[in-house]
């Protein structure tokens, strides 16, 4: 499968020893709102993502025996939870793959950040195994595959650089919008628990706010007013009963007029310019001035 995300692909005539570099990349939440729920609990959602050049980096190698092995720079990932054990293991399961992987997985993505990070890199295993192998897919096979081991997986196998997502978030209609957006990921140094922030009881959530068509049409356009006038995430509220240290954050952009978004269920917040637009708001050097030093702060634009 040619993709953007294929960094080195090395072959050998055995197969084993095989080897390929593949580009995770994070996303940001433009919109997400809750619309209802499903009978066991999920939330049906509708959201507009976009993918942007914030990446984990996995190298996947073929290997005689059939184990799947794990590792990476965070301890705690090297682990059969790991998104990535999942997606490797389905895929070998489901297409009868008679090869072990080696998966090393560098992580700059914050964990339980709102970034997507775990769907990004279980899309980016199951893409990079596909390309190995030289194996194609159909979409909707694929999207099945996704659909068995996150909500955000599908949109990551899409490859759009924007998305808009309904269902439980497995539903995917590319956009196919051409602009290029800058952005500002500001990480205040802690995560949010997406389980947490969803269970949450006592935020109300409607789908009465629906502004997914107007937000639509002024990324097309590249309004960056209209834009920032309709950039909503229904779980904000959510997350601040979940975590007294998110609320911190959030004050902090609002007593220095910074404008800054939640992405996902927290705990990242992204600001907004279109490529080459310089909003004196969420400049560089006040966003610098007025974070703490253990904070991340990331540059990125859409990919």
């Amino acid at each position: 499968m040619d993709s953007r995300l294929i960094v080195l692909l090395k072959r050998r005539r055995s197969c084993f020893g095989s080897k390929i570099k593949v580009l995770s990349p994070a996303k940001i939440n433009l919109y997400l709102n809750i619309t209802g729920k499903y009978p066991g609990g999920y939330h049906r959602i509708e959201s507009i993502v976009e993918r942007v050049s914030l990446f984990d980096r996995l190298t996947i190698e073929l290997t005689k025996n059939q184990s799947i092995d794990i590792s990476s720079n965070i301890i705690s990932l090297n682990s059969k939870r790991n998104l990535c054990y999942k997606a490797a293991s389905i895929l070998k399961s489901k297409l009868s793959i008679p090869y072990g992987f080696k998966i090393s997985l560098n992580k700059k993505i914050p964990i339980g950040s709102g970034l997507g990070g775990g769907s990004s890199n279980a899309a980016s295993v199951i893409l990079g195994i596909l390309a190995l192998l030289k194996l194609r897919l159909e979409e909707k096979e694929l999207f099945e595959f996704g659909q068995d081991i996150g909500s955000d997986v599908n949109f990551f196998l899409s490859q759009a650089r924007f998305a808009r997502l309904s269902g439980r978030g497995e539903l995917v209609e590319d956009l196919k919008i051409k602009k290029t957006y800058q952005h500002y990921i500001i990480w205040p140094g802690f995560g949010i628990s997406t389980r947490d922030v969803y269970s949450s009881k006592r935020a109300k959530l409607t789908n009465i706010f629906n502004n997914a068509n107007i937000l639509q049409y002024a990324l097309g356009k590249g309004l960056i007013t209209l834009l920032k006038d309709n950039i909503y995430n229904a779980l904000e509220e959510r997350a601040c009963l979940v975590s007294k240290d998110f609320i911190q954050a959030r004050n902090l952009f609002f007593e220095k007029n910074i404008s800054a978004f939640m992405t996902g269920s927290g705990s990242a917040f992204f600001t907004i310019d279109l490529k080459n637009y310089h909003d004196p708001e969420s400049s560089l050097s006040r966003i610098k001035k007025i974070i703490p030093k253990k904070w991340s702060l990331f540059r990125v634009q859409t990919f």
